[in-house]
């Protein structure tokens, strides 16, 4: 990502920021979340019903689903907790000039139909710690970095009447159950015509706690439906909240995409505190010896440190390293990663584990 293109990206974050004026030290000391959840905030928010225009000149424009439980007469009508019965939510969500709208739509062709033609889709599932807009400001994020269409798969990842531990088991619980909710999203991309309404590639994209999901659906073979084909051309398991003990076993179901790709940080700070919590170690942190053969293995920590949440690029945070933008740039357009190209990749410890090179 050259100079002029960043600068053009902060621009775009500070207008998604923008309508209730984030401060620095409100971002840096990690009140994200909190700042989210604020009443000032969700009051900006604009809910439109399934009748209403979308702003033709959006700055930022994504799709999303949500397991959520919803109450508009509620200010913050995305509750903490999931719908018990699975059912799913259609949302289109945009941005013009720094003000964020909302439209519900009545089901994913409709989402589909909206987003931009001849640009690569990417599925994205979040993690810990994300109330609805705090994940959807990711999901533009993601939008607005990459140039990539974004269908957000949104699930309650935080409950603000627990503490910690309590909200982990939480989580734990949730993202598992994401798990089932939203396969009938995925059964539906697969039959969905995606080629033919010219999204070129696809991504699923899995991030922290939200590889549970993933897990889930492979291990309990909830992904047999949509299996009969490669369709899904990146796979990707970013800083995976997953216990590494057994994971080839499910991993090695995932048979509806072309590639895997696993990216691990053996210093990240966030995946080490869950390690002492869960007692066991996490992808994320350290895949293990054993490794899958369609598996590429890359791990980031020559180039973020102890970092977590090394796939974007989020406000009053270091700018990540530009092999690493780069590279994140080719996987989420669903790109074919190329390990032999020396210029870009180095061999680590084993045959299918790699680090980026400077």
């Amino acid at each position: 990502m050259n100079r002029q293109r960043f600068n053009s990206l902060r621009i775009i974050i500070g207008l998604l920021l923008l309508v209730s004026g984030l401060q620095v030290p409100a971002y840096s000391q990690g009140r994200f979340t909190s700042y989210f959840d604020s009443d000032s905030f969700w009051r900006s928010i604009k809910v439109l019903d399934e009748d209403a225009l979308i702003a033709a000149d959006a700055d930022t424009l994504v799709a999303l689903v949500s397991n959520r439980v919803l109450d508009y007469e509620d200010l913050k009508f995305a509750k903490e907790v999931s719908e018990p019965s699975g059912q799913l939510h259609y949302f289109l969500a945009f941005v013009k000039e720094g003000k964020w709208s909302i439209k519900a739509c009545k089901d994913l062709s409709s989402l589909l139909e909206r987003l931009d033609k001849g640009k690569s889709l990417v599925v994205y599932t979040e993690g810990y710690g994300k109330n609805f807009p705090a994940g959807l400001f990711r999901a533009f994020a993601m939008r607005a970095q990459y140039g990539v269409n974004v269908l957000y798969l949104d699930y309650p990842s935080i409950n603000s009447t627990k503490q910690r531990l309590g909200n982990w088991r939480f989580v734990l619980k949730e993202a598992n159950k994401a798990g089932v909710d939203f396969v009938p999203v995925l059964d539906s991309l697969y039959h969905y015509p995606l080629r033919e309404y010219h999204f070129p590639k696809i991504t699923l994209f899995y991030h922290s706690m939200g590889n549970l999901a993933l897990k889930n659906m492979l291990k309990n073979d909830f992904s047999a439906a949509f299996s009969q084909r490669k369709w899904v051309d990146n796979l990707v398991l970013n800083a995976a909240c997953v216990p590494a003990k057994g994971y080839t076993q499910w991993l090695e179901q995932a048979h509806f995409a072309r590639n895997i790709l696993i990216h691990y940080n053996p210093e990240d700070r966030t995946l080490k505190g869950a390690q002492l919590i869960s007692g066991n170690r996490k992808i994320g942190v350290q895949p293990g010896e054993k490794v899958l053969d369609k598996v590429l293995y890359l791990n980031f920590n020559r180039f973020v440190g102890d970092g977590h949440s090394y796939f974007l690029d989020l406000p009053y945070r270091e700018k990540m390293a530009q092999p690493v933008a780069d590279y994140m740039q080719r996987v989420l357009n669903g790109a074919a990663i190329n390990v032999q190209d020396t210029l870009v990749f180095r061999p680590l410890d084993g045959e299918s584990k790699y680090e980026l090179v400077e």
